[in-house]
């Protein structure tokens, strides 16, 4: 590589980059409101002793792997039991992404030996090194059973409103069971735990209102309209009929080779294409696996986790040791996304596009090399660095495009914008269509996009509220003015590539919070006492020293404005400097994730340090 050719590609991605801006920013799509649960088909009951049971220990919004990783570090704190926890999803059962996700071709992209929780403690083997999407549900019933949560859950159940009353120290939980009338649940604690990804988004286009044909999206994939099923996806359906498949994105590039096997013709439109990288799956070696395990010993999972974490976020110096060995490691400059120790450096955006480029060049080839029709190849390739969108890898997305039934409707990174009674128009071109299948992704979630959820803390504010003048936290999980509630992130909190990991340790975090605070007032109330009520926040200046530690670290992760438009930075909506300022502190921990979890681990080492603690009657 020289100089040279370093800032031509650079010059292109700010040409590609250009493309795509839109005045709109985010506005540009409206989140899928329908959350009527396909699979479900008549809804699971609604478990009516739950109920009855009227009052919480512990509250969990969501049960996916977040939600259950929270209840079980919180079991295992020996803080409550079973019968004290209630998880509420408007999913029909456990697994959250995994349960709403069940599109062909849906498989974990990060290796399953690191990003499938508790595998130690359920002492499961995964199948594969990447495992498919039916396996991963499958294995969040499995922690659900293990732990005894099976009965804890009400599914098809949405949270309306969460309501601090101060002088009961309790949160009011307005929930709407589907079928049945609202009613209303309190809690001592509640848990936000419902994904970064759990909100899909479609375009806003002119005439969606007249098409005739079948629509959805890839996150409600509807098989009776395919045929076929998750674990058989035989979509026998479709053999006489022309789709549209809007998106390349992520689950495009999983879902658009077992769909262009069934569909008379898959006309493939896109904005922007995806990096892909080969995927090289592979089965499960036993002996491998028990030799593995045996040799790292206890706690072998997060060495795995944290050995992955280090190549990700640009350690240095890096291990001696790739465990994963895959295309993640070998993408050192997606620190730039994740955050990374060297993000301050002053030369560090330079160094991370030297080491970009030669990876990025690899992925252009390789489109160049696999796919046929020169047009389309070129169609295909990413020019932007790979942290601006979320790496993909796949050993049969790129070849799909040389069947005769699959056309690729490049955009130019215009995107559609029209949709007829009969199918898209994309400048002059009407493309008829039986059915129109969305892959445009997801809003991003989290403590500061709570949809339709109004969460009022003390003095009757809401969080809403509170946030319009900048995110103020604790480590990213709990904020002053709502007092026994908590976040899974991932504002002001560490991320990782592997998000499981990060909800681990937040889990951690939080279970240790509150069972801290629990046995220090045992402890002031003598051996008579065994349980106690309480309520716990953070002060004013220890979530104000948070907020201005994440600030300093913000600029780490700079490089990702420059980026070609998506929900990483807001659909490159340009900012004031004002409202840049605010957006800085909905940043997460630039330094990454291992620096992130030594803050919070040396904090618990201070004994609760900063936290208002105010201990109610005993019970």
């Amino acid at each position: 590589m020289n100089n040279s050719d370093l800032r031509e590609t650079q010059i292109r991605y700010e040409q590609e980059r250009e493309k795509r801006l839109r005045a709109a920013g985010p506005s540009q799509y409206v989140k899928l409101t329908d959350n009527v649960d396909l699979y479900s088909q008549k809804h699971a009951e609604i478990d009516n002793n739950l109920l009855q049971q009227k009052h919480f220990r512990v509250t969990i919004v969501g049960a996916g792997f977040g939600g259950l990783l929270f209840a079980v570090r919180l079991l295992q704190s020996g803080f409550v039991r079973q019968t004290d926890i209630l998880l509420v999803d408007t999913a029909g059962g456990f697994g959250g992404t995994w349960w709403w996700n069940r599109y062909p071709g849906l498989a974990c992209d990060i290796e399953s030996y690191t990003y499938m929780p508790l595998l130690e403690e359920t002492e499961y083997i995964p199948s594969q090194k990447y495992v498919s999407g039916p396996e991963l549900k499958d294995h969040a019933n499995r922690i659900a059973n293990k732990w005894s949560l099976s009965d804890r859950a009400l599914f098809n159940t949405k949270v309306k409103e969460l309501t601090w009353k101060d002088h009961d120290g309790q949160w009011i939980v307005d929930i709407t069971p589907y079928g049945q009338p609202a009613t209303t649940l309190t809690s001592d604690f509640v848990i936000m735990a419902t994904g970064l990804l759990d909100s899909a988004k479609v375009p806003k286009l002119e005439g969606h209102q007249t098409y005739k044909g079948r629509v959805f999206h890839t996150s409600r994939w509807d098989y009776d309209y395919t045929g076929g099923s998750p674990t058989d996806p035989t979509m026998h359906k479709l053999q006489d009929k022309t789709i549209a498949f809007v998106g390349t994105g992520a689950s495009a590039v999983q879902a658009i080779p077992h769909l262009s096997l069934w569909a008379k013709k898959v006309v493939v439109f896109q904005r922007t294409p995806s990096a892909v990288s080969a995927r090289d799956n592979s089965s499960t070696d036993l002996a491998w696996w028990g030799k593995m395990t045996q040799t790292e010993g206890p706690g072998w999972q997060r060495k795995r986790m944290e050995n992955f974490n280090a190549f990700v976020s640009n350690e240095h110096p890096l291990p001696e040791v790739d465990f994963v060995d895959d295309g993640w490691t070998k993408m050192q400059s997606l620190s730039v996304l994740v955050g990374g120790p060297t993000g301050l450096e002053l030369d560090h955006m330079a160094r991370m596009h030297q080491l970009d480029f030669p990876r990025q060049e690899a992925v252009r080839r390789r489109v160049q090399m696999t796919v046929t029709d020169p047009n389309t190849a070129r169609a295909l390739q990413p020019w932007y660095p790979a942290w601006c969108k979320r790496p993909c890898f796949s050993d049969t997305f790129l070849p799909t495009f040389n069947r005769p039934n699959v056309l690729l409707v490049d955009t130019n990174g215009k995107g559609i914008r029209t949709m007829t009674e009969r199918g898209i128009r994309f400048e002059d071109e009407e493309y008829e269509l039986d059915g129109i299948i969305f892959a445009t992704g997801y809003s991003l979630g989290g403590s500061a996009d709570l949809g339709e959820l109004t969460v009022t803390g003390r003095g009757n504010k809401t969080l809403q509220e509170k946030q319009r003048t900048g995110l103020s936290s604790l480590h990213g999980v709990m904020t002053r003015d709502f007092p026994n509630l908590f976040f899974a992130g991932p504002y002001q909190a560490g991320a990782a590539a592997n998000q499981v990991y990060t909800l681990d340790q937040l889990a951690t975090h939080v279970a240790h919070i509150i069972s801290e605070t629990h046995k220090s007032i045992l402890e002031s109330r003598g051996p008579a006492v065994t349980s106690a009520r309480f309520i716990v926040e953070p002060s004013s200046e220890l979530e104000q020293e948070w907020s201005l530690k994440v600030l300093m670290r913000a600029p780490a992760l700079g490089g990702i404005l420059n980026c070609t438009p998506g929900y990483y930075n807001r659909e490159g909506l340009a900012l004031s400097e004002e409202v840049a300022l605010l957006a800085a502190r909905f940043s997460i921990w630039g330094e990454g994730i291992r620096s992130f979890v030594k803050e919070i681990e040396d904090w618990r080492q201070t004994g609760l340090a900063g936290l208002d603690i105010q201990p109610r009657e005993s019970t």
